[in-house]
Order: C-alpha cells, then sequence, then structure tokens
C-alpha cells in the first residue's frame, strides 16, 4: 500500500506540463484540467484507445486522490477525518530564516477563543510545508508537545507533502522586478495554499484559511457564523481580516476550484492578487471586500518566512480589530443609552446591547453626547469604548472624552439635553479621553457608577460609527 500510495503521489505531481490549460467559462464554477501522466513535466505517448493517448485522465480538479490525502505520507499527526464538521481552520507554516515563530500562540490562540461546543464543530489542519525534513519534524515533535490532547480528540490535524507536488521553482519567469528569491517563495506559496485546500475539501461546509501568525477574536466560531448567515445569495469568499490575506472564508465546496487555479497560475502573481481575479470570476457583481463591522483576526507576526521580507512595525495591523465579546455576549448591566446624535443606521441602544449590532451617527459637532443611563448604579471596574469600523474606516470619534457620573454627586443642571436620558444624571467627571477612537480605563476604589457618557470635544466632518461600548462590573 505504501508503495502504491507512492507512486500515485509521483504520478499526480510530476504531471505538471510544460504548457499550462486552464479553461475557464463565463461566470461557471468548472474547470477542465487535461494533464499527461509521465515524469519530470515530460509526457511520451506511444498508445492510443479511440481519441485520447493511454493515461489521459480528465477531471474537474487537480487534486490529489482520496488515497493519497488520506495516507500516512500526508496526516503526520492525527488521521484523516472520517466524518465532516462544520468548520475548517487551515493554516500553512513555513520557519523563518531568524527563527521567530508565531505558529504555537496563533494556534493556542484559536482555542483560547472557543467553547467545547465550538471545538467539536471544528478542524484545526496545519500544513508544514517546508522542504527541509528536519525543520518539519522539529515543528511536528513541537506542535505534538503542546497540543498532543487537541491531536488525540480530532481537533489539530498536522499534515505535509512529497516535494514532488511542487513544479521546478528554479527558473521562474521574471516578473514585478522581484528578486529570484521573492518569485520562488510567492509561486510555493500559492502552491502551498493549493494543497492545504485540497486537503480540506470534503472535511466541513466552510473553510476559513489564516496565517500562521494570527491573533484571534473571543467567541470567534459565533461571530463568524453570524456572519455568514447574514450574507444574501451566492458568495465566493468572505473577508474575516480586512488586510491582505490574513483570513479568509471559503464555501467548501469551492476549495477544490481554487485550489486547481492556484496550481496553474503560481507563477503568474502573489496569491493576494490571484485571490482577487479569481473571486472576480466566480462573483455577479463588483468585486469588493466583504468584510464585518470589526475583523475577527489580528496580524502579529514581524518576520516573514521570506528573508527579504522583514518589518519593524506591523504593517498588516488591523485597525479595526474585535477585541473582545463582552458586549456582543450581552454581558453589560441593564442601562438605557440615548444620544444626541441623529441616527444614519441603528440605535445607540444597538452599540451597548448583545450582538454585533451598532450606532452609525451623523453630523458630529461639539458636545453632542452619548449617554449610557444605568438601570440600578453600579459597581464598574472597566470600561472600553471603540468608534470606527471596516464598513466607515474614516467615521471614528476625532477629538472626545469618557465621563462618569457616581452616585455620591449631587444632580445639577450643567449637562443636559431635552429628550435624552441624560437630564436626570447630574454632574459628570471626565474618566478617560479618546485616543485613535478608543477610550479604555480601569477603576480600583470608587463610589458606584449611575451614568457613562460619550462627549464630542470638537466638531468633526466625518460621521460617527460607535462600534461598542463595553462595561465590566466589580465581581
Amino acid at each position: 500500500m505504501m508503495v502504491s500510495t507512492r507512486r500515485g503521489i509521483q504520478r499526480l505531481f510530476y504531471s505538471k506540463c510544460s504548457i499550462k490549460v486552464l479553461v475557464i467559462l463565463t461566470i461557471s464554477t468548472f474547470s477542465i484540467c487535461v494533464f499527461l501522466h509521465g515524469r519530470m513535466g515530460r509526457t511520451e505517448v506511444n498508445e492510443i484507445v479511440g481519441e485520447f493517448p493511454i493515461g489521459i485522465e480528465i477531471r474537474n480538479h487537480l487534486c490529489p486522490s482520496g488515497q493519497v490525502l488520506r495516507s500516512s505520507l500526508v496526516n503526520k499527526l492525527g488521521r484523516y477525518p472520517s466524518q465532516q464538521r462544520h468548520m475548517t481552520i487551515g493554516m500553512t507554516s513555513i520557519s523563518r530564516p531568524n527563527g521567530a515563530n508565531y505558529l504555537l500562540k496563533t494556534i493556542q490562540s484559536l482555542l483560547d477563543k472557543m467553547n467545547d461546543a465550538d471545538k467539536k464543530r471544528t478542524f484545526i489542519v496545519v500544513f508544514l510545508a517546508d522542504f527541509d525534513k528536519v525543520l518539519k519534524a522539529n515543528a511536528a515533535l513541537d506542535l505534538l508537545k503542546f497540543f498532543g490532547k487537541e491531536i488525540q480528540e480530532d481537533l489539530l490535524h498536522v499534515i505535509e507533502t512529497s516535494p514532488q507536488f511542487y513544479p521546478d521553482l528554479s527558473n521562474l519567469k521574471l516578473k514585478y522586478g522581484d528578486s529570484q528569491d521573492r518569485r520562488r517563495w510567492r509561486s510555493k506559496q500559492n502552491l502551498d495554499f493549493a494543497f492545504l485546500m485540497c486537503y480540506s475539501r470534503n472535511l466541513s461546509t466552510y473553510y476559513l484559511h489564516i496565517e500562521d501568525d494570527v491573533n484571534a477574536s473571543p467567541s470567534l466560531i459565533p461571530k463568524m457564523d453570524e456572519f455568514i448567515s447574514s450574507q444574501k445569495g451566492y458568495w465566493p469568499m468572505l473577508d474575516i481580516s480586512a488586510m491582505g490575506h490574513v483570513a479568509k472564508v471559503y464555501q467548501a465546496k469551492d476549495l477544490e476550484n481554487v485550489a486547481s487555479y492556484f496550481y496553474l497560475m503560481y507563477d503568474e502573481m502573489p496569491v493576494d492578487w490571484l485571490i482577487w481575479y479569481w473571486r472576480m470570476i466566480k462573483g455577479t457583481g463588483n468585486v469588493h471586500l466583504v468584510v464585518p463591522a470589526a475583523s475577527l483576526f489580528q496580524h502579529k507576526g514581524l518576520r516573514s518566512s521570506l528573508k527579504e521580507k522583514e518589518w519593524r512595525r506591523n504593517t498588516s495591523y488591523d485597525r479595526y480589530f474585535d477585541l473582545y465579546d463582552h458586549k456582543y455576549n450581552g454581558l453589560n448591566p441593564a442601562a438605557e443609552v440615548s444620544s444626541s446624535i441623529a441616527s444614519n443606521l441603528g440605535s445607540p441602544q444597538d452599540a451597548y446591547r448583545g450582538g454585533s449590532g451598532y450606532f452609525w451617527g451623523k453630523t458630529v459637532h461639539t458636545n453632542d453626547h452619548v449617554t449610557v443611563k444605568f438601570d440600578q448604579a453600579v459597581n464598574v471596574e472597566k470600561v472600553f469604548v471603540d468608534t470606527g469600523s471596516n464598513l466607515a474606516v474614516n467615521d471614528w470619534l476625532k477629538f472626545g472624552v469618557l465621563q462618569a457620573n457616581f452616585e455620591s454627586e449631587k444632580p445639577r443642571s450643567t449637562w443636559s439635553w431635552p429628550g435624552t436620558n441624560a437630564e436626570s444624571c447630574g454632574d459628570f467627571v471626565t474618566v478617560g479621553s479618546f485616543v485613535e477612537g478608543k477610550a479604555n480605563f480601569t477603576l480600583t476604589d470608587s463610589p458606584k457608577m449611575k451614568c457613562l457618557r460619550i462627549v464630542v470635544t470638537q466638531s468633526q466632518n466625518e460621521w460617527l460609527f460607535l462600534r461598542e461600548i463595553d462595561v465590566w462590573e466589580k465581581t
């Protein structure tokens, strides 16, 4: 069985012809890929059966066979799953030249942001894509050491493939002024993605592809499910992060198609560009990002697997990252929320109560406010307010403060707006300022809080997208 499987890999992986053929029918999801079996990219066929030479195989994808994908040559830690689940989270991982390693923290972040029910509905697949066997073996040992329980529970799967899967990467066409190392790196990355998608194509309903150096948002799976459910009609891809290829959701039924596309076009352009054209072909309208109000993954890596690609700062930092799930899970104390700002979409209450709602207000002027009046005075430990969104990237609060009214303060009429709940709150004290659209403060010893208020200290031309108000009570 081992010998026959290895030969199967060789027949498939050496079948990359020197002339690539891709037939894409307009708005069609079916690509006809005809390839000849042989060795080293050449095919010598002497026998003819009807119109086709012996050995020709006609399929609608270029993925390895199920026998290959289920073999021990591919599955290094954990067995190939026998039952489908809801979501597969896949990532490729390559060692970095300077030794930086983000993989373990990325996996731990995923695990920390999922509850037991989420884990039973999810597979995590890590493709160790180094050519160096020692590097792959060391990475596998680390994964087994830190995540042996998750491997045993069929949650985490670690895979690799033979170098024979890859075409010749030594003589790639010169494009975009890229160095030979960069051309090789981006071409191999396309092929890595193709193999991982081939492996994952039958594992679940949805497939989430992430980079190996990211941090996940709390309540990740429920937030993704809600975002997926909110889509109307067919979608080829969703952008769970607004940055590059940090995190993309696909429908698993499309994985054979996109994997074959990556494999055929591997040396043409970087994956970020390739996937844009694939989305344009598969979609039915204008190509644009399909993002949630806040990204569910934050890129954190400063070192790439490409030696020449290194940053002093995180250039893929996502400004609108969904940092908490406190408000999302409905954990804020009961309160009435009002505002002097006219609504474009949503209500002030939507930015406070459970779920992913928000308040998008317009015409923001000095002394405008959003006021939270608690049903009962609250022992507050921490407050976090976030403005701006992937849906309105410029609509964050430029100048503002956070103020509170405590139980010991005597009511006055210094700040009162007819028609809002601020009339009955009394005097406020400033407890924090907004920096880059965010306000965050922690209380130690203080009286109970009756009201909390966001105050605009300077008019702005942009509207205000109030995405989230989080209030933690002392326990």
